[in-house]
């Protein structure tokens, strides 16, 4: 059976009181529609980015469930007709989300990117284990001396004392 995650928002309106009662009843939704293996995760009441239905903070909370792939069309739609409390609600597959980041990571691993020099590649591919460049440490500056002091002072005067009206 596929594994299915679902995550809620419900409403600042629903009060603190109500959230383990609407929460228990989504996961009675799950078993009914033949869900096993329920996981639930109340991440609290935290801001929206955004207002939603005008409001600005909601409870976040999230269910993982194993459910046949036939019956999930009827839980979401018992979801979305049941509840005038839950705001915002998203079923996400796992399992397809799974195959679809080791899809996205081989394709990634192919592309042609912009790195370090190829010598630095050759010497990374002889060590097994991944070391950081060296830093590059910029060469110190020529200390004054008291000549150079002198030829600088010279310099200076004779700029601001050139006329740049001429």
């Amino acid at each position: 059976m596929p594994q299915y995650e679902l995550m809620y928002l419900l409403g600042s309106h629903v009060a603190d009181e109500e959230v383990p009662k609407i929460s228990a009843s989504i996961l009675k939704f799950a078993e009914d529609f033949g869900g096993t293996e329920i996981k639930e995760t109340q991440l609290g009441k935290k801001k929206l980015a955004y207002p939603i239905k005008k409001t600005r903070n909601g409870h976040y909370i999230v269910v993982n469930f194993s459910m046949d792939g036939k019956n999930i069309n009827a839980f979401d739609s018992k979801i979305r007709t049941r509840d005038t409390n839950i705001i915002r609600y998203l079923i996400v597959n796992l399992d397809e989300h799974l195959e679809r980041m080791e899809k996205d990571r081989i394709v990634q691993s192919k592309i042609v990117r912009k790195g370090p020099p190829a010598e630095a590649i050759a010497t990374s591919d002889k060590s097994s284990k991944l070391t950081a460049p060296e830093p590059k440490i910029p060469k110190a500056a020529p200390v004054l001396t008291e000549i150079n002091q002198e030829e600088l002072d010279k310099k200076i005067e004779e700029a601001l004392s050139e006329d740049l009206t001429k």
